[in-house]
């Protein structure tokens, strides 16, 4: 595999927040899209239906933005870029400019995280004529012959790893990471690594996407690629 062709196709960050923010046309609608634009957030349409606002943004990096109010005690903010085309740096700044909107929307309520989770998908070029082939035979050392016992051809398939959160970690997160020949092209290895944030954080504690982006990126950037490329 190539590392350095590294490819982002989607990137994201989901906040569970209790209590759920307010939803209303007149009020929290028209302001949380003034707030975006304060922040410096650009998009092409919005919408509200069902205690829910949509924001999205079509081009030139792709932006979709979700508050909701799930039920009585609980809300959701989701921010995601599908094929951003743009670094993570970039996602990270206009994620904390989204909650940075989000809060001047909804200034009044004290805040609870219940759960985070953050979420990239990366694609990669290898060195082989399928993916498969290279982390059959290259990463695991298997042989291609062994694959017959399924008495078909093999069009694609790969790994997933499910890590526990470690003890005494001072914010627990579960860790799961795919590592697949993707189907539709398949000289390259898609690479899907997703942090869970399951416990709820103090009272009042910031949102912070930068940091908890920036943490799944350096995971990718250190052990997922240390694995990949077999190093020690």
């Amino acid at each position: 595999m190539k590392p350095q062709s590294r490819h982002i196709i989607h990137i994201g960050v989901n906040f569970v927040i209790s209590p759920p923010p307010l939803i209303d046309l007149r009020s929290s609608y028209l302001d949380f899209q003034k707030n975006l634009i304060t922040n410096g957030i650009e998009f092409s349409n919005a919408m509200c239906q069902e205690r829910t606002i949509q924001v999205v943004r079509n081009g030139p990096s792709p932006l979709q933005i979700t508050v909701a109010a799930l039920t009585p005690q609980i809300g959701q903010l989701v921010i995601v870029a599908p094929h951003p085309e743009r670094p993570v740096s970039y996602f990270t700044k206009e994620a904390s400019a989204i909650v940075e909107a989000f809060n001047q929307t909804w200034p009044a309520q004290p805040k609870q995280i219940m759960s985070c989770d953050a979420t990239v998908r990366d694609l990669y070029e290898t060195t082989s004529e399928h993916a498969f082939k290279e982390l059959w035979e290259s990463r695991l050392g298997q042989s291609l012959d062994s694959l017959g016992a399924f008495g078909r051809p093999i069009l694609g398939g790969g790994l997933r790893f499910v890590m526990p959160p470690l003890p005494n970690e001072p914010e627990p997160a579960q860790i799961e990471v795919k590592i697949e020949s993707f189907l539709e092209d398949v000289k390259k290895i898609f690479i899907e690594t997703q942090f869970t944030w399951p416990q709820p954080a103090t009272p009042n504690a910031p949102l912070d996407p930068e940091r908890r982006l920036n943490q799944v990126n350096e995971y990718i950037e250190r052990e997922v690629m240390r694995f990949v490329m077999q190093e020690k």
